[in-house]
C-alpha cells in the first residue's frame, strides 16, 4: 500500500521520533525536558507519575523552517503551516508526470464537493473538517519549497519501580534515548525511590535492591534487545545518550571526566556498546540563560537534531492529510471503522487503511495494535491519555485506600474486576480491553484465587507490589527436601527491566500452578526451651511473605511443592521445595524437579 500510494501521488519528508527520558525517579528528567525548550530551572518541579507526553517542534538552524531557534510545544498552527506548504509545494509541480490525488480532488476551490464518506464520518464532520483546514492553508503565506518540518513526541517517563515495568510494551526504533542518573551520588550505592511533591517536599520511599549502575545497564540492554538485536532489518536505529544530572555540584572539570568514566566502563566490551553515543554532564539550572548557558545542554539539542534528520521519510500527501485530520478531531480514541471513513474522505483506499495506521503506529503518532482481540477495533489518537488510563491502577489515589479491593492489590497484586472497572469506567475505553492490552504485554495475568468473590475475574500484577531486599536462599521453614538453585541468565550480564514481571504471569497461567500467598507458619521446635515458650506464648507463629514485585512464590501439583522465582540482577534465581516426605508424595521430587525446567523453558520462550 505504501510504495503504491508514493507511485501514484507526490509525497512529503515526514520527521516524527520520540524522545524517552529515562532513569530512575528524582534523577531531573523533567527538568531536562524543561532545559531542552530552554525554559528557566525550577528547583521546585514535581515528580512526573507514569508519563508525561508532550509534542515538540525542536526548531533549529539545521531545519530552515521557521525564523524561530527555540524549541516550543507544537500548536495547531503549525499543523496548518505544514499543510499550506505542502499545498504550495504540490502546487508548483502541477506540470510534472505524477498528478497528486490531493492536488486533483482537494484543491480548496473543490471543497465542497467532497464525497460523502457515510454517517461514521459525518458523526465527525470530516468533510467539514478538511474543508476548513484547506481554506486556512490556503491563507497561509509559506515557500514553495517543501521543507522536513520535524514532530517530536517527549515521553518525560516516571522513574517509580512500577512504571519501569510498562514502558517496554512502547518502545520503538524512531526513538532517541536518555538515560540520567545523579552524578553527584555513587552510582554503586542501592538505588532509592525519590519523590518531589507538589508542595515542594522530597519523599523518599523505597529502597531497592540494585544500584543505579545496575539499572542503567539494565536500561541498556534491553534497549538494545528490544530494538537492535531482534530487529536487524529495520533500517530505523535508536540512538542512546547516558546524561548526568546535577552538574552543578561538579564544579571541577576533573571530576566530571572521572564520572564519565566511570559510566564508560559499564558498557566498554558489550554488545550494546555501540548504541551508546556518548555520556553528557548537565547543569540544569543553567536553562535558559542564554550564554550562560551550560553547553552540554545545546550539544545534546543538536544531536536530537540530528537524529530527527536521519528519520525522515516520504509520506503520500493524502496520508499526511489523514494524520491532520486525526489530529483535528481531538479525540482520545476512535474505532477502525471511523479510521477508514476518515480515510475514505482523505481518498486512501479503504483496505489500504489499517496499513496507513500501522504506519503511523510505528511513526509513534497513534497507537495500533491489530493483534489484540478488542483493541484490534481500536486507534488511541492520543498516546499519553493511554499510557496515563493505565498507569492509574498502579498508583491508585487515597479516595481507594481502605477498602478489601485496594488492599488486596497493593499487598498480593491480585487486582480484582470490580476495582479495575470502577477505575476506568471512565476512560472511553472498555476496562476489559484495558486488561487484555496488559495481558497480552504480560503485565498481568488472570489467576483464580480464594482471596475474593470467585464470581468476578482476578488479576496478578506483581509490578505494583513492594520489591524485595532480603537473603534470595531465604524460605519458610520445615521443607523436607530442597533442591540445587538454577539461575536463568543472560548475555547482557543482567535481568532486563520488566522480565521478571512477564516470567512471573506466564508461569502464573499454568493449570499446574497457583500463587503461594502470605501464610503463618508454626516456629520450628528444637527444644526443651522452644516448646516453653511455645507454651508460654512467647513463640508460636511466624509470618512469612512470599509474593514481592521481584520475587514469587508458586505451589506446584498436588500435594504441592514451592517454586520460588527472585530477581537477583544478574540472574533469575529458582528454588525448589518439598514440604512432606518423598515417600508420601506421589511423584518423585527428582521429575517434579524436571518438569519445572522444562516450564520454565516453555515460559522464558513465551
Amino acid at each position: 500500500a505504501y510504495k503504491r500510494a508514493l507511485k501514484e501521488q507526490e509525497s512529503a519528508d515526514v520527521a516524527y521520533a520520540r524522545l524517552m527520558l529515562l532513569g530512575s525517579a528524582g534523577t531531573g528528567k523533567t527538568s531536562l525536558k524543561h532545559s531542552l525548550m530552554e525554559e528557566p530551572f525550577n528547583p521546585h518541579t514535581t515528580s512526573t507519575i507514569v508519563s508525561d507526553v508532550s509534542s515538540v517542534r525542536p526548531f533549529g538552524h539545521k531545519w530552515q523552517t521557521m525564523r524561530e531557534n527555540k524549541w516550543r510545544e507544537a500548536t495547531e498552527e503549525d499543523e496548518i503551516k505544514e499543510i499550506a506548504s505542502l499545498f504550495k509545494f504540490i502546487q508548483s509541480r502541477s506540470s510534472s508526470y505524477h498528478t497528486s490525488v490531493l492536488s486533483a480532488k482537494y484543491s480548496c476551490d473543490e471543497s465542497d464537493a467532497l464525497v460523502s464518506t457515510g454517517s461514521i464520518a459525518s458523526d465527525f464532520n470530516v468533510e467539514i473538517r478538511i474543508k476548513s483546514i484547506f481554506e486556512r492553508a490556503s491563507s497561509t503565506d509559506q515557500k514553495t519549497e517543501l521543507l522536513v518540518q520535524p514532530f517530536l513526541h517527549i515521553w518525560d517517563c516516571g522513574g517509580q519501580p512500577v512504571f519501569l515495568e510498562i514502558l517496554p510494551a512502547f518502545l520503538t526504533p524512531r526513538t532517541m534515548f536518555l538515560l540520567l542518573f545523579d552524578a553527584s551520588k555513587d552510582f554503586r550505592e542501592r538505588w532509592q525511590s525519590r519523590q518531589n511533591t507538589p508542595d515542594g517536599k522530597v519523599l523518599f520511599v523505597e529502597v531497592v535492591n540494585e544500584s543505579t549502575s545496575d539499572l542503567m545497564v539494565k536500561w541498556i540492554s534491553t534497549i538494545h534487545s528490544y530494538l537492535v538485536k531482534h530487529n536487524k532489518e529495520d533500517a530505523s536505529s535508536p540512538s542512546l545518550y547516558c546524561i548526568g544530572t546535577r552538574g552543578d555540584k561538579l564544579k571541577r572539570k576533573r571530576k566530571r571526566e572521572q564520572v564519565k568514566k566511570q559510566i564508560q566502563s559499564l558498557y566498554e566490551e558489550k554488545e550494546f556498546s555501540d548504541l551508546i553515543e556518548d555520556v553528557l554532564i548537565i547543569d540544569n539550572t543553567t536553562s535558559g540563560r542564554g550564554e550562560k548557558e551550560d553547553p552540554s545542554i545545546t550539544e545534546l539539542r543538536e544531536a536530537v537534531d540530528s537524529f530527527i534528520n536521519n528519520l525522515a521519510v516520504k509520506t503520500p500527501v493524502n496520508w499526511v492529510l489523514f494524520r491532520k485530520v486525526l489530529r483535528e478531531l481531538k479525540q482520545n480514541i476512535i474505532s477502525v471503522s471511523d479510521a477508514i471513513a476518515i480515510g475514505v474522505a482523505c481518498h486512501i483506499r479503504a483496505d489500504d487503511v489499517p496499513e496507513v495506521l500501522k504506519f503511523y503506529h510505528e511513526l509513534g503518532a497513534v497507537l495500533y495494535y491489530p493483534q489484540l482481540e478488542g483493541l484490534n477495533k481500536k486507534v488511541i489518537l492520543n498516546p499519553k491519555w493511554f499510557v496515563d488510563t493505565i498507569g492509574k491502577v498502579f498508583p491508585l489515589e487515597k479516595g481507594w485506600r481502605g477498602t478489601n479491593r485496594w488492599y488486596l492489590l497493593q499487598n498480593k497484586g491480585i487486582l480484582v474486576q470490580p476495582l479495575y472497572q470502577e477505575v476506568w469506567q471512565s476512560s472511553s475505553i472498555d476496562p476489559e480491553e484495558i486488561i487484555e492490552l496488559l495481558v497480552h504485554f504480560r503485565l498481568a495475568a488472570q489467576v483464580q484465587t480464594d482471596l475474593y468473590d470467585g464470581r468476578f475475574k482476578q488479576y496478578f500484577l506483581p509490578a505494583v507490589l513492594p520489591g524485595y531486599t532480603g537473603d534470595p536462599n531465604e524460605v519458610r521453614p520445615g521443607y523436607e527436601l530442597r533442591a540445587s538453585p538454577v539461575h536463568i541468565t543472560f548475555s547482557t550480564g543482567y535481568v532486563p527491566p520488566g522480565f521478571f514481571t512477564r516470567l512471573a504471569t506466564t508461569v502464573a497461567t499454568d493449570d499446574n500452578v497457583k500463587l503461594n500467598f502470605d501464610n503463618v507458619y508454626a516456629a520450628p521446635t528444637a527444644g526443651f526451651i522452644d516448646r516453653l515458650a511455645i507454651t508460654m506464648k512467647l513463640r508460636s507463629k511466624i509470618e512469612v511473605k512470599h509474593i514481592y514485585r521481584n520475587r514469587v512464590c508458586f505451589s506446584y501439583g498436588h500435594p504441592s511443592d514451592d517454586l520460588f522465582l527472585t530477581d537477583i540482577n544478574d540472574a533469575i534465581q529458582a528454588d525448589v521445595l518439598r514440604y512432606v516426605p518423598e515417600i508420601s508424595h506421589p511423584i518423585p521430587f527428582k521429575t517434579v524437579c524436571q518438569q519445572l525446567l522444562k516450564l520454565l523453558d516453555k515460559c522464558c520462550q513465551k
